[in-house]
């Protein structure tokens, strides 16, 4: 399986939360590596008159892992054709499984296993419809679901896991999406980090340099695998990696890739700060970000009267200002490394 390239298109997405960030406009971009600089890091430009360099890497969770197991990613092409996106609902699902599932592999007989899966599915979805109908129990930790359903669907012999989010609770998400993600095979979690502190090792010795004349360093990973999701990074990979390194970046985005039209892009680490010390919600507290773009498109657009009448302020939990996750549509990203010489 050959990856797309999407190095130049991260950066960008990258680059532009910078320039809301900083209010200033990307400008100097060029690539040291490319054209045999030193320090030989991939990306610098200038924010104002602050220099900034950059590096990317691409991550998964087990090395080759995408490449070697088929069979989950034509489970989700099925699914994706023959359940309507979005769902006729407010919820907001996310279907589990392992990555090494197997299937028939006779044509017919898979096409018949694959048909049963989205009935269960279907199934599923009804049921955990009705049940949480009448529920109106905010939930302080947006990234928690709030039900799920398990199941072994006809013609497969591992286990599917089905899970429910009230949608006004999921920063980023609209209604009635159905996403997926794959549940790896035994991978200890300190190879996961042993995998990251190389990465660490091979990418911060050079950014580092850049430092020290001065520039801010940014490290971006970038992440295609559906068994690795910011959750991981926020909650133990991250600060597991950064207690073993004391050159790291000053900042360390993770963008993933998955889906090749919506890509989310999170802020792991700014400065001294990073998940999960810093950028969740506080728990209990229930509030409105002044700024609407921490804030799911479809509640903005409901008018403030009505949200307060219907006290929809108490069912949305916006993550704090600077670390909410961005949206961005691939196609409307460019790719910096194929002009660093120009300015956007």
């Amino acid at each position: 399986m050959i990856l797309p390239d999407n190095e130049g298109r991260a950066y960008d997405a990258v680059v532009r939360i910078l320039e809301k960030l900083t209010r200033n406009t990307r400008a100097d971009i060029r690539c040291p590596d490319k054209e045999g600089e030193n320090p030989p890091v991939d990306l610098r430009l200038k924010l104002g008159p602050q220099a900034y360099a950059i590096e990317h890497t691409r991550i998964e969770s087990q090395e080759n892992h995408i490449s070697k197991f088929v069979n989950a990613n034509e489970i989700i092409r099925f699914v994706q054709e023959k359940i309507p996106d979005p769902f006729p609902t407010l919820a907001y699902f996310e279907l589990q499984f392992p990555v090494d599932v197997s299937m028939p592999k006779k044509r017919r007989k898979k096409i018949r296993t694959l048909g049963k899966l989205i009935t269960w599915v279907h199934d599923q979805v009804k049921i955990l419809n009705e049940r949480n109908s009448d529920q109106f129990c905010p939930v302080c930790d947006p990234h928690m679901a709030s039900d799920r359903v398990r199941g072994i669907p006809d013609g497969f012999d591992r286990e599917f896991e089905l899970f429910y989010w009230p949608a006004v609770l999921v920063a980023g998400r609209d209604p009635g999406i159905l996403s997926f993600r794959f549940i790896p095979p035994n991978y200890p979690e300190d190879l996961r980090v042993k995998s990251l502190c190389q990465t660490f090792l091979k990418k911060c010795p050079k950014l580092q340099e850049c430092k020290m004349e001065g520039a801010r360093t940014v490290l971006v990973l970038e992440s295609s695998d559906r068994a690795l999701t910011s959750f991981e990074f926020r909650g133990s990979l991250l600060p597991s990696v950064l207690a073993q390194n004391t050159n790291a970046p000053d900042e360390i985005f993770l963008v993933e890739t998955r889906r090749t039209d919506s890509w989310l892009v999170t802020l792991l680490k700014r400065d001294g700060s990073h998940w999960p010390e810093k950028g969740m919600p506080e728990l209990g507290r229930f509030y409105y970000d002044p700024d609407t773009s921490d804030i799911p498109e479809y509640l903005a657009s409901i008018p403030k009267h009505e949200r307060d009448a219907f006290q929809l302020d108490r069912l949305y939990t916006p993550t704090l200002r600077g670390w909410a996750r961005e949206r961005f549509n691939r196609d409307e990203l460019i790719d910096l490394m194929d002009g660093c010489d120009g300015v956007r």
